[in-house]
């Protein structure tokens, strides 16, 4: 009997030592459960964050012409032959004139369309020993943008007057007539707002003469030359532009 107690004894021991430590095992885990996830964010190995995009820089230099207002300037030297394709009666005299070279210059102003093509207004005027030419009219650039280097091509309609002097020593001198201009070249952008070219140009130039001779006959007859030139230009560009 008295062993049968101790028996009894000991397993209700063993039973209540295997609950107190099952249960002191579970405390453990709980009050070590939250030191986990009180640990600060800085301590967890954190991702690089991502760098923000960086905007390009607004360079100076770019590839094609762009813009909707356009200034340009022009020079270059020119030759001038006023009765190439007919010449002017003095009477019963044939009225040839010679042909002359001289300094031309002059400016257009329009909208570039972005750049495609130029539409605006022109003005050209010659410098001769004897005499001085003006143009002026509608003027067309159809541009091809080739990236850095574009082929150009221009288109003038206007009106032509021969000033200060004629060809002919004609004198009480009126006359007025008409310029049709084709020219081609190249244009290059140097920066987002001016750009240089250079071209070719021929013109036709009517005009009609009145005027008297040395002889004092008065003389009225149109005279049909041409002109060549060789143009440099350079252009401002403005409104629209933008880097590309």
């Amino acid at each position: 009997m008295g062993r049968q107690l101790m028996k009894y004894v000991g397993i209700m021991l063993s039973a209540l030592l295997l609950i107190s430590a099952s249960a002191s095992a579970q405390e453990d885990t709980a009050t070590q459960a939250p030191a986990t996830d009180a640990q600060p964010a800085s301590a967890t190995p954190s991702e690089p964050a991502a760098e923000a995009p960086q905007e390009d820089k607004r360079s100076p230099y770019y590839k094609k012409v762009q813009g909707w207002l356009w200034l340009e300037a022009v020079a270059g030297p020119s030759s001038y032959d006023p009765d190439q394709f007919g010449a002017l009666s003095l009477g019963t005299r044939p009225g040839g004139a010679p042909k002359k070279r001289g300094s031309q210059w002059g400016f257009s102003l329009g909208t570039g369309f972005g750049g495609g093509f130029f539409l605006g207004w022109y003005y050209r005027q010659a410098n001769y020993s004897e005499y001085k030419l003006f143009k002026t009219g509608l003027e067309f650039q159809p541009t091809i943008r080739i990236p850095y280097v574009h082929i150009m091509f221009r288109v003038n309609i206007g009106l032509a007057r021969m000033f200060s002097g004629n060809a002919w020593g004609l004198t009480d001198v009126n006359n007025g007539g008409v310029d049709t201009t084709f020219g081609v070249g190249l244009r290059i952008p140097i920066v987002r707002w001016m750009s240089f070219a250079a071209n070719f140009d021929w013109s036709y130039i009517g005009l009609r003469m009145r005027g008297t001779d040395t002889s004092g006959t008065r003389v009225e007859s149109w005279v049909s030359g041409q002109q060549l030139a060789g143009t440099f230009a350079l252009t401002f560009h403005f409104i629209g532009v933008r880097k590309n």
